[in-house]
């Protein structure tokens, strides 16, 4: 909901992308993008350690997240018009999907998982401190007469409209019917291709006011499911991907913890740290470029633990763990009874050779280095 007096429109830019073509920019959206904070997302993949299994795959969040505003833009306004999202509630929405991924960490899904698995911190979480704290956007927001925190409960799924929580927040949003479409496109998997149009210009919603599709676009969401299930299978759990993300998680935390490093990573090492820096401004220095940057430095001067070096060596050699087993779950399903103990057994009579050293991954059961 717009909040305080109106902003007179001075005129609309646009942006071509790759997947939707000509999207169309207005004051605020143009505002929000041209933040050194937004402007950071220039420089974090969208995939990670992807490039090192599809070369292609280099496409970042910045690509991505107005793909998502642009998509969002369709939708929201094919509902406003049929009385299902309030008309002044559009822009709202496509500020919420803008802003989406505002707080992932450098690497995307990479560095999460160590943020995740020490502090439980999730990227969510930074993206409400980025858009509620951060100096640029929330001032960006505030003069355009948008309420931070409202745009926040959107991002989390949080706001009191279930519609809008279902349109970025559930199993057919935006998000994922943006990013399915490029990580194929980037990636040159084509199992991710799905009918975008059909799904955007039939989407509805059901009475307790989530998102639906009408029966006559039934086979266009089967596909859909399809695809992301292939995409899971050939991209985003792909051994080799899961190992790289992995082996930076490690690298990462073992420099966090190093006190000859540690001053280089630094405040970006605990949530309190990334929320400090958020509210001093210095958040958006932060990307793939500051983490690429600190590995070379720390190889190339010596710096830390061997331990730290070597697998920084792999990682940049590209010679990094192996998969001695795969086991993809979904959901809750349970890793196969037994497994677990008998790869581990294998990984640790090949540790008594000498023949190398092994993490037990969540996805990639075990990872085998050396």
């Amino acid at each position: 909901m717009r909040v305080g007096s109106a902003t007179v429109q001075r005129g609309v830019k646009y942006v071509y992308d790759e997947l939707h073509g000509y999207i169309p920019l207005n004051d605020v959206e143009l505002r929000v993008i041209d933040t050194p904070t937004f402007q950071r997302l220039r420089r974090v993949k969208q995939l990670a350690q992807a490039w090192y299994v599809y070369p292609g795959a280099v496409h970042t969040r910045f690509s991505h997240s107005l793909g998502v505003m642009k998509v969002m833009d369709t939708i929201a306004t094919k509902l406003s018009s049929e009385g299902l999202v309030r008309r002044d509630d559009v822009e709202l929405l496509k500020l919420a999907a803008l802003l989406h991924d505002i707080g992932h960490t450098p690497y995307s899904h990479a560095l999460e998982q160590y943020f995740m698995s020490s502090y439980g911190l999730r990227h969510e979480e930074i993206s409400r401190w980025v858009i509620e704290e951060d100096p640029y956007i929330s001032r960006a927001l505030k003069e355009h007469g948008y309420e931070p925190r409202e745009v926040a409960a959107v991002v989390l799924g949080l706001h009191r409209e279930v519609t809008y929580n279902s349109l970025l927040s559930s199993d057919l949003d935006v998000d994922r019917l943006d990013y399915l479409m490029r990580d194929a496109l980037h990636t040159g998997v084509a199992y991710g291709l799905i009918d975008l149009d059909r799904i955007v210009h039939t989407v509805t919603v059901d009475r307790d006011g989530y998102v639906a599709i009408p029966p006559k676009s039934v086979q266009a969401v089967e596909s859909f499911y399809v695809a992301r299930l292939h995409m899971y299978r050939a991209v985003y759990y792909h051994k080799t991907i899961t190992g790289y993300q992995l082996l930076l998680s490690n690298v990462y935390s073992l420099m966090a913890s190093d006190p000859a490093v540690k001053g280089f990573v630094e405040p970006f090492t605990t949530p309190e740290g990334i929320r400090k820096a958020i509210r001093s401004g210095s958040f958006y220095l932060w990307d793939d470029f500051y983490v690429g940057g600190l590995l070379n430095y720390v190889v190339s001067k010596g710096l830390g633990g061997e331990l730290a070096r070597s697998l920084i060596r792999l990682y940049l050699n590209r010679s990094g763990y192996r998969a001695v087993y795969e086991w993809v779950g979904f959901g809750d399903e349970p890793v196969p009874e037994g497994v677990r103990d008998r790869v581990r057994d294998f990984v640790e009579e090949v540790g008594r050779r000498g023949l190398g050293k092994y993490v037990i991954a969540p996805f990639v059961e075990v990872i085998l280095w050396g």
